[in-house]
């Protein structure tokens, strides 16, 4: 099968806790993708080509830069954001339509509402928007901290209720593209292109996502094993 080719796509993960991790997922990920850049973003050193940045120690501080920072470090016109706990699983299930869209994640949570971060499509336009809507950072946790409560929620949040000018997908199209842990059943898809966590059953061999949540703690633990067996294959 070829691979999906996405030149104007940026594939991004930060990740100060963990870099194996996400050198593990973007590897992974790019299995799938040819992308247009590919960039891991980390206070940490490794035997990889790793874009280094102060440590972000607090999830505040994530979602701090997020807003103010990423798009410096954006050289296309999009970029595919995948964390920890959230990666692309059927990549045929990609639609260029999709490039209409500022900003394309799966529905959150707590609510029928696009879209949760941690797996996100985003326009380097609407990453640009946001860095214009807050004071700059300084690179400190008192700062971030100033920030955030001005934000009032987290990054994602910020998005989707702060920049709903900017052409958010539809609920319809946030299925399609990822599941996380919402548990309305009018919003599955057992083939999505990602996920992002949510305790999900899903099969990794074939990405196929189950479309209940019982007990999240067989989807966290086969998230884990998963996890472990990517870092275990993808060793730099």
């Amino acid at each position: 099968m070829n691979k999906l080719q996405l030149p104007n796509v940026t594939l991004l993960c930060v990740d100060c806790v963990d870099v194996d991790r996400a050198i593990a997922i973007v590897e992974h990920c790019k299995t799938m993708v040819d992308f247009g850049a590919v960039k891991v973003i980390s206070n940490q050193e490794r035997n990889y080509p790793i874009v280094k940045i102060s440590p972000l120690n607090t999830l505040i501080m994530y979602s701090v830069w997020m807003l103010t920072e990423c798009h410096k470090y954006i050289d296309t016109d999009y970029v595919l954001i995948v964390q920890g706990d959230g990666w692309i699983l059927n990549p045929e299930q990609w639609d260029n339509d999709w490039l209409k869209y500022d900003y394309i994640g799966p529905v959150f949570d707590q609510e029928d509402r696009v879209g949760s971060g941690g797996f996100s499509f985003r326009s380097k336009l609407l990453m640009q928007a946001t860095s214009l809507a807050f004071d700059s950072w300084d690179g400190t946790e008192e700062t971030a901290n100033a920030i955030q409560s001005k934000a009032g929620c987290y990054e994602d949040g910020v998005i989707s209720y702060g920049f709903n000018y900017f052409n958010i997908c539809p609920i319809n199209v946030a299925n399609l593209f990822a599941q996380g842990g919402n548990q309305n059943p009018a919003n599955h898809n057992s083939k999505p292109f990602g996920f992002h966590r949510g305790g999900r059953i899903i099969d990794y061999s074939n990405g196929v996502v189950e479309p209940s949540i019982p007990d999240g703690t067989l989807g966290h633990q086969l998230l884990n094993n998963e996890l472990v067996r990517l870092m275990n294959k993808y060793k730099f």
